[in-house]
């Protein structure tokens, strides 16, 4: 799973959807292409936002793989009206403080959850022993990572993500997390520590 690159942030409004890769984000994803320290997926699949299907055509073309664009993998929003920043942010911290609340954007994090972990499932059949990359957002893969580690998730997890920071998890009879989010830097070739 592999966190967008950093946007262009809109300064007026919290709704991020049309936000594209800023020229930072470019550049970390084509290191990620590049640094890559597994196996080449055998697919990439984004979130259908434009800062994650960016990211993962980067991916696509380094990799010379298919690209399928997935709206299961949208990220979570509390409200996709074009909100003041401050507004948004009271919505989210309330969504965080409990999970099962829904906002205005009609889906509470616990529904984004179930959400991201079906759509993981179907991927992973359709890739049972092979790689699948999978482009998307902080919020969602977090809900589902947490559940992995046995933790509730939570804000600052989130935000703990870096842009084109990544978690590897694989699926047998049940999913297991192999590394939780990291990012390069390490020597190509060289595995991020184990968590």
């Amino acid at each position: 799973m592999i966190r967008h690159g950093a946007i262009v942030r809109p300064t007026d409004t919290s709704n991020f959807d049309r936000a594209p890769l800023s020229s930072e984000g470019w550049q970390q994803m084509n290191r990620l292409a590049s640094e890559w320290p597994f196996e080449k997926p055998a697919t990439v699949y984004s979130s259908d936002l434009l800062r994650a299907v960016q990211s993962a055509t980067i991916l696509q073309t380094a990799w010379h793989v298919p690209l399928v664009r997935r709206e299961c993998l949208r990220e979570w929003t509390a409200d996709p009206a074009d909100l003041e920043q401050d507004l948004y942010l009271a919505l989210e911290h309330r969504a965080w403080r409990d999970l099962e609340w829904v906002p205005p954007g009609g889906e509470s994090l616990a529904m984004a959850g179930e959400r991201i972990a079906r759509c993981l499932d179907g991927i992973a059949r359709l890739h049972h022993g092979q790689a699948a990359a999978v482009v998307g957002h902080g919020t969602v893969f977090t809900q589902f990572t947490a559940h992995l580690k046995g933790e509730r998730p939570t804000e600052a997890y989130k935000n703990s993500v870096p842009n084109a920071g990544f978690a590897v998890v694989a699926h047998g009879d049940t999913w297991r997390l192999v590394w939780d989010f990291a990012s390069l830097p390490w020597s190509p070739g060289r595995l991020p520590p184990e968590e």
